[in-house]
């Protein structure tokens, strides 16, 4: 595991190998396999969402427990990254399209420490996550530009992350997905002492989640 670029001054870090390549492909893999074996396919997970052109699949943590074990493992690594006592909020897998973008935007209380981790590119294409320079106070609409605000771009191979700080950088790859397709995991935390504490695992979201999954019939892996 390599860090570059320093997270306490500038609100993000890239961590290379934070995962080795082999997990993140297999942890790929292992989803599909457990869909197959639920009688289910990539496409019952399919939603229409602010933040990109297309359907996403999303399967969130609270209802693939291999991925909330996932988070759970790497917060104490992630809390040395940010020298900060971390809690586990949440975390969610993602498959984007191709040509697909993901907006300027930053994220709601409960992602405070932020990674996005590449799990799997379809044809090998890094798609590079952009992270920006400015500290936000408010969550602001979904942009398809940067417009005058500086920020670095991170390209990722399977296993890399990059650490942000979502409530406060906003972040987004307007650059269309090059790849057929590409997997991601993106894996939230909050600090034990700080002011979002409330928002450790995510209590309030897997209520509604709940409700939501009892309207649709159920959206576990499992009906």
């Amino acid at each position: 595991m390599k860090i570059e670029g320093d997270y306490g001054q500038d609100g993000f870090a890239t961590i290379r190998g934070l995962i080795p390549p082999e997990v993140a492909t297999n942890l790929y893999k292992q989803i599909q396999i457990d869909l197959q074996a639920a009688g289910r396919s990539v496409q019952d997970f399919a939603v229409s969402q602010a933040l990109s052109r297309f359907e996403t699949v999303d399967i969130s943590g609270h209802f693939y427990r291999p991925l909330t074990t996932f988070l759970w493992g790497l917060t104490p690594i992630v809390s040395h990254i940010t020298g900060a006592d971390l809690l586990p909020s949440y975390d969610f897998f993602r498959i984007y399209l191709q040509d697909d973008i993901c907006r300027v935007h930053a994220d709601r209380p409960s992602s405070e420490h932020s990674i996005s981790l590449t799990l799997a590119y379809s044809d090998d294409k890094p798609w590079p996550l952009e992270v920006g320079s400015r500290h936000v106070t408010e969550v602001t609409p979904c942009e398809d530009t940067w417009g005058d605000e500086p920020y670095t771009s991170v390209a990722m191979q399977p296993g890399d992350g990059v650490l942000y700080r979502g409530i406060d950088r906003r972040h987004a790859r307007v650059q269309p997905n090059p790849n057929r397709w590409s997997a991601h995991l993106f894996l939230f935390w909050v600090e034990r002492n700080g002011p979002f504490a409330h928002h450790a695992f995510d209590v309030e979201r897997l209520k509604s989640e709940h409700e939501r999954v009892a309207r649709m019939g159920g959206g576990g892996l499992n009906r």
